[in-house]
């Protein structure tokens, strides 16, 4: 720490290089830690489970060519003969599948007589779409009456519901098992909550309110309906082509959708990979462009100062104190730029906050990402350092009198 006071006296004496340094590193500091920020956000996203179980689960979008009066019956044929495939673990119909983007939202308020507390999403189903979604009920217990049939909007005459932990802790944050027992109100009609699952996402992945969901014992017999199918381990596909073949062989029949669930995610959650993708890029980008903007200034600075350097080794300055130097020079002024970064990076995360929802950068964040940064110029500024304590004592005092 001895060359602190003539690093000072050095950076005092010509100011604008050294500014221009640590506003660089400031400015940049502050778009990686935000990008970085968001990236990782996006990429949690894709990360997020959806309670289903993903890679043995796909669903069919079919038409009912009867009456609406035999829909049901027809429902039940279509189910008893898919569960009897060879592959099929279990089978249910369903309003909906999450993260299609296509489903149903509802008002949910723990008082009749109040304005709405949250929002969620809803799905109708048989008894057995607990199982077939591969749900875990963390709380209370499944479905006792048998399904209501409706012809659509099945939440209109369900009497109990299931609900997600997420959607509980909503209602009721200070003990969200409470809710098991409880009447809810559901769009202003009351109903009984018999169970909580511990996950299931909505219909929109880009939904604040993703993880809200409602299930209900009430199968829906609209022109087209949803079949939820899950498979055992390596049959989805083998599954997948009995089921098309199975329901083709009715006149009328069109198989509108087919789709595994992975298939599902991965296209909902395109646009966020999409962005996380291009933030990261970014954010290689960027950091290359700061260790090289890092090593120009610091080989600027060494060829500048070969007199001095010379001058230096002359009086009998180790080579690691020539090194020690320079990497004490650029540590200080990263450390500056990184400080007014810090600043800037939380004042522009607040705008980001308001712009897109997001949650404010946490301290530790700034932390890694200063000491990244900091580690960042410390190897640019490796290879100009050992090039200044390779300056011959000799030669740079003959440069000195030839100038």
């Amino acid at each position: 720490m001895r060359d602190l006071l003539p690093i000072l006296k050095t950076l005092n004496y010509s100011r604008t290089a050294p500014s221009l340094f640590v506003l660089q590193i400031a400015l940049t500091f502050m778009i990686l830690v935000n990008a970085a920020y968001m990236a990782l956000h996006k990429h949690s996203l894709l990360s997020r489970p959806s309670g289903l179980d993903e890679q043995h689960t796909f669903y069919v979008l079919t038409n009912l060519t009867s009456e609406a009066t035999a829909r049901a019956a027809d429902i039940d044929q279509d189910l008893l003969a898919i569960r009897n495939l060879p592959g099929v673990t279990s089978a249910s119909v369903t309003s909906g599948v999450p993260l299609t983007g296509w489903g149903r939202l509802l008002e949910i308020a723990t008082q009749a007589d109040s304005e709405y507390d949250t929002f969620s999403g809803y799905y109708g189903g048989d008894n057995s779409l607990l199982d077939t979604m591969g749900l875990e009920l963390v709380a209370g217990e499944g479905f006792s009456q048998t399904p209501l049939v409706a012809e659509t909007d099945g939440f209109r005459v369900a009497t109990e519901i299931i609900i997600t932990r997420a959607l509980a802790q909503a209602l009721y944050p200070d003990d969200w098992r409470q809710v098991v027992g409880q009447t809810i109100y559901i769009n202003k009609r009351p109903q009984q909550v018999r169970g909580v699952v511990k996950t299931l996402q909505a219909a929109w992945s880009f939904w604040v309110v993703v993880e809200h969901s409602v299930l209900a014992p009430v199968i829906e017999t609209s022109e087209y309906v949803y079949y939820l199918v899950r498979t055992e381990q390596g049959q989805q596909a083998e599954a997948m082509a009995q089921t098309v073949d199975y329901l083709m062989l009715r006149h009328g029949r069109k198989i509108e959708e087919l789709q595994t669930f992975d298939q599902v995610k991965q296209h909902s959650y395109q646009a966020e990979y999409s962005a996380s993708m291009t933030l990261l890029w970014v954010v290689v980008g960027l950091s290359l462009v700061t260790a090289l903007g890092v090593f120009g200034q610091a080989r600027f600075a060494v060829t500048r100062r070969r007199r001095q350097i010379g001058i230096r080794r002359a009086l009998g300055a180790q080579k690691e104190h020539i090194v020690g130097y320079f990497m004490l020079e650029n540590a200080l002024l990263t450390a500056l730029g990184i400080g007014l970064g810090c600043i800037a990076a939380m004042l522009l995360n607040v705008q980001f906050s308001n712009w897109f929802e997001l949650a404010v950068v946490p301290a530790e964040f700034l932390t890694i990402g200063g000491a990244c940064m900091l580690l960042l110029g410390q190897a640019a500024t490796l290879a100009p350092a050992f090039r200044a304590a390779s300056v011959s004592p000799a030669i740079t005092t003959r440069l000195g009198e030839l100038r």
